[in-house]
């Protein structure tokens, strides 16, 4: 009897996913939050994709989807999505977990920084690129990331001129219960960077070490960084910008 039972319980379960999994994506659609807009919905909710998306009026792009069904195993809800863009893309695994947590996986990202402060002109540009091994999210914030990023062509707000090219990594080895920590270093650049990134969970961040111009930076950035005061004996000055999100 008891086997009986087990067999038609996954039965029931099986039928009721396939039914789900053919479901039109188009159903879904009259179910997102109303800043989200979606457009040209094609496929099923377990794989499909859609000629653009909106978030609160601005594009992001095309986005396809497909499902993982081996990860509903370990209690997640997965899927291989791509949004695509005409100047960049989002590729990799994201997922829920029955804890609210969301989570992403095998991760590459090739994206302006104006993607991410869309209609402003007085931030950072430049372009982001991103591969990110595994990150973890609850309530809408990182607590766990192991990736690399770069930034090129790094150009100040309010300025036209670009300061070079530089890197953030996560690894994970120096992170605590309570904070990700981030280590910056410049690539291609007029100025010798090493610093520290702190993402508090508290939504706070601080990003503190050292810049050194070059012998070959060119005068307007030498004297940007002198408002930071007095060099060391090795021509370097110590920097810390904070604040929440």
């Amino acid at each position: 009897m008891r086997q009986g039972a087990l067999i038609a319980g996954v039965g029931v379960l099986v039928f009721v996913a396939v039914g789900v999994a053919t479901l039109p994506a188009s159903l879904l659609v009259d179910r997102l939050p109303p800043d989200l807009k979606v457009e040209g919905v094609s496929g099923s909710v377990w794989s499909g994709g859609a000629d653009s998306i909106r978030l609160r009026g601005t594009p992001l792009g095309g986005f396809s989807w497909s499902a993982e069904p081996a990860a509903l195993l370990t209690g997640e809800l997965a899927f291989r999505i791509a949004v695509t863009r005409p100047d960049g893309y989002v590729r990799g695994r994201i997922g829920a977990t029955i804890g609210g947590a969301l989570t992403g996986r095998e991760l590459e990202l090739e994206l302006p920084l104006t993607a991410l402060h869309p209609g402003s002109q007085k931030d950072w540009q430049g372009q982001l690129h991103g591969k990110v091994q595994s990150v973890r999210l609850e309530k809408g914030w990182p607590v766990a990331l192991v990736g690399a990023f770069q930034m090129t062509g790094l150009t100040p707000p309010a300025s036209e001129l670009p300061i070079g090219d530089y890197a953030l990594e996560f690894d994970g080895r120096a992170d605590t219960p309570s904070q990700l920590v981030g280590r910056v270093r410049d690539l291609a650049a007029p100025l010798v960077v090493r610093a520290q990134l702190v993402l508090k969970r508290d939504r706070s961040y601080t990003l503190a070490g050292e810049v050194t111009p070059r012998p070959d930076t060119p005068p307007d950035i030498s004297r940007a960084v002198r408002f930071l005061g007095a060099p060391d004996a090795a021509g370097r000055r110590t920097f810390e910008i904070t604040g929440t999100f």
